[in-house]
């Protein structure tokens, strides 16, 4: 978590003391016939340096290095000379989840045979795990012990010397983040996020704590990660009551027990240090255990092992936020389905300078032109049509990608959820001068997402992620869990459901020109007619399964490469287009389920974006009224149709538009060029 900045500035300077930035140290030498790893990519801190780092390989440091010993648990996480703790919060809390950590901390990896100074780890990065490999060369400092010298770990380290996975899985997210130095000070929902592919939300304690104890407890059922922190007095120092200050700890469960004076609702903490405990009301042995009614319920074992539990007003005393991280589906079951999962839809998309980075809805007249996306709510009575209409939970995220990378000079993320409805499928710039957003969030700073976490009824909602100014730039992930489904839920990018059976390799620039020449005029160019039958050709050889293009599609696929409205293609050109045409293919290929034929409008959201275009919910409006049949269904041909028109489009206003205003000026001929022959 974060101090305040007095208190930030001084754990900076003791980080100046001690990190240097220099290439590791070669290893000595090595029993090994085979040189040792050495990475050559990882981040350098030039910035930060000191000659007493020394970077040593764990056998230098102890005689008999172990990767993990005994089993991989909160104890084998201490806190070095960096301000991580919110890193540490979050490994000690995914430690509680074997099945968890070992997707990120691999355990076929160790210091004895087949030992190369390579180690690899995993981590979920903006929707897709992704693995670092990093060699075992870690900074450490010298220390005198009875005239030796002896090489102590300056950053993470268990408590058991000969152990390593922890320091390593911390040089591993330093790499992934950009250097030791990008690891000072954050939350540690961010490193939840970044170890389990969750959606962290961040909450204060504040409010009845009848509802945040129902609230903890349901969080729990679904299998949710939750840390608390203090924010009152000294950086983790002791309160009267043992609870420490500006330190992250975990919430690891919620009970309700019956004793002889009414009804407790309790909340189980642990203190990822492993020792220093609440000593209050429900401490472990304390006399509040001797009445509850229920033996099985009671728990007097006195163990210092950093758990306790405490009663939920005392925990609203002792703690003032929450960060809560909803478990992706990957990890939802590799720990067991959860009572109630969430249902999980994704996307993705870009804020571009002109097109679709429209600024604040407070100081901007182009916040429309930021990408919208339809949020749908069903109602969960599961068609119990006698209950009243119910409120449907959710949560949206939206993450900003590779903020702490640029954080000299990151922007700042908000969102906002308007109601929408059959008429307002997407919000122009009229309609959203009159309405005002149901929710908001953000911008914050120092938060590379901001997340809503509410309940609204069933119906149409429109989802509007915006950063600060209209030149701000970025790409973006927003991820929704919902209670009962969304029926715009588009695919996820990295989603694969196979290619389209007997779709044969494509030929090569080469063979295309051969192909073309023989259909070609005296001239070397081709014409609607002939570029027809070329296709035509050429989709029966390769892709005989796929629909053929008619006569009016070619027309328009040629005034898509056809600038200069001379009616005719050259082979440069023929090439260009072809290699659209395989690519969309691929696209189209990629994302069928059912059909051969044609693809959804939810699908159609991936496919724009694997072309590469900022696709949100107004962009496949035009494209399913102009392209698609009643039931906003593209067949192949009418897909790649639209994709290479408006490839053509947006190509064309970004050379028009070098600024990035978003605005170009055109004369009348330009305006029918477009209008008529694009």
């Amino acid at each position: 978590m974060e101090p305040p900045p007095a208190k930030r500035l001084k754990s900076t300077v003791c980080l100046n003391d001690f990190l240097v930035s220099q290439a590791p140290e070669p290893a000595s030498s090595s029993s090994s016939s085979s040189p040792l790893f050495e990475d050559s990519t990882f981040p350098q801190d030039n910035a930060l340096q000191n000659e007493r780092i020394n970077w040593k390989r764990p056998r230098e440091i102890c005689e008999c290095p172990r990767f993990i010993v005994d089993g991989a648990t909160r104890m084998d996480v201490c806190q070095g000379n960096l301000s991580n703790c919110w890193f540490l919060s979050a490994v000690a809390c995914l430690s509680l989840y074997p099945q968890l950590l070992e997707q990120v901390v691999p355990v076929d990896q160790d210091f004895g045979d087949g030992y190369n100074g390579k180690f690899r780890f995993q981590f979920w990065q903006y929707g897709r795990w992704v693995e670092v490999v990093v060699d075992d060369l870690l900074p450490t400092v010298p220390v005198q012990s009875n005239g030796q010298t002896q090489y102590n770990l300056l950053f993470v380290h268990s408590k058991d010397k000969d152990e390593f996975w922890s320091s390593l899985l911390e040089k591993a997210y330093a790499k992934l983040k950009g250097g030791y130095s990008t690891l000072q000070m954050g939350f540690a929902g961010e490193a939840l996020e970044d170890m389990t592919g969750g959606v962290v939300q961040s909450c204060d304690t504040s409010g009845p704590a009848a509802d945040l104890w129902s609230h903890l407890h349901n969080m729990l059922q679904r299998g949710a990660l939750i840390c608390c922190g203090n924010t009152q007095g000294e950086v983790e120092t002791s309160n009267l009551m043992g609870i420490l200050s500006y330190h992250m700890y975990s919430v690891t469960g919620a009970k309700e027990v019956q004793t002889l004076h009414g009804s407790e609702s309790l909340l189980r903490i642990r203190n990822p240090w492993g020792h220093t405990e609440w000593i209050g009301p429900w401490r472990d042995g304390g006399p509040e255990w001797q009445s509850v009614k229920d033996p099985e319920q009671s728990e007097n074992v006195i163990l210092e092992d950093g758990e306790f539990w405490m009663a939920v007003d005392d925990f609203q005393k002792n703690f003032h936020f929450l960060e809560i991280c909803h478990l992706g589906p990957q990890s939802i079951l590799k720990i067991g389905a959860a009572a109630k999962p969430w249902e999980y839809a994704t996307y993705e998309g870009r804020w571009v300078k002109g097109l679709s980075a429209g600024g604040s809805r407070i100081s901007s007249e182009y916040y429309w032109l930021n990408p919208q996306f339809s949020l749908i709510l069903e109602n969960n009575n599961d068609g119990d049509n006698s209950e009243p209409q119910s409120l449907c939970s959710f949560i949206v995220s939206v993450m900003q990608k590779h903020q702490r990378l640029r954080r000299s000079g990151h922007v700042r993320v908000a969102c906002h959820i308007f109601q929408g409805d059959d008429a307002h499928v997407y919000l122009f710039q009229d309609t959203l001068r009159s309405f005002q957003p149901l929710l908001s969030a953000g911008p914050c700073d120092n938060h590379r997402e901001v997340v809503l976490c509410s309940s609204l009824p069933p119906g149409r909602y429109i989802i509007i992620p915006s950063l600060e100014k209209e030149s701000d730039e970025g790409e973006f992930l927003i991820r929704i869990l919902m209670e009962k489904g969304n029926n715009t839920r588009p695919l996820e990018s990295n989603e694969r459901c196979g290619e389209i059976p007997a779709l044969s390799p494509f030929p090569a620039e080469d063979q295309c020109r051969s192909r073309f020449v023989q259909f070609a005029n005296m001239d070397g160019r081709v014409n609607n007619v002939q570029l027809h039958k070329l296709l035509a050709w050429l989709l029966t050889e390769y892709a005989p399964h796929l629909p053929k293009f008619n006569l009016e599609t070619c027309r328009s696929l040629m005034a898509s490469m056809d600038i200069s409205a001379v009616g005719s293609l050259d082979s440069e050109q023929f090439c260009i287009l072809w290699k659209k045409i395989t690519a969309g293919t691929y696209i189209f290929a990629n994302l069928h389920k059912d059909k051969t034929d044609r693809i959804s409008g939810d699908q159609l959201v991936a496919a724009l974006q694997s072309a590469g275009l900022p696709a949100d919910d107004f962009l496949v409006r035009l494209a399913q009224v102009r392209y698609g049949d009643p039931d906003g269904f593209l067949i192949y041909p009418d897909f790649i149709c639209c994709l290479l028109k408006l490839q053509s489009l947006t190509e064309k206003f970004q050379a028009a538009n070098p600024s990035g205003s978003g605005e170009v000026t055109l004369n009348y001929r330009q305006w029918l060029l477009l209008a008529v022959f694009s």
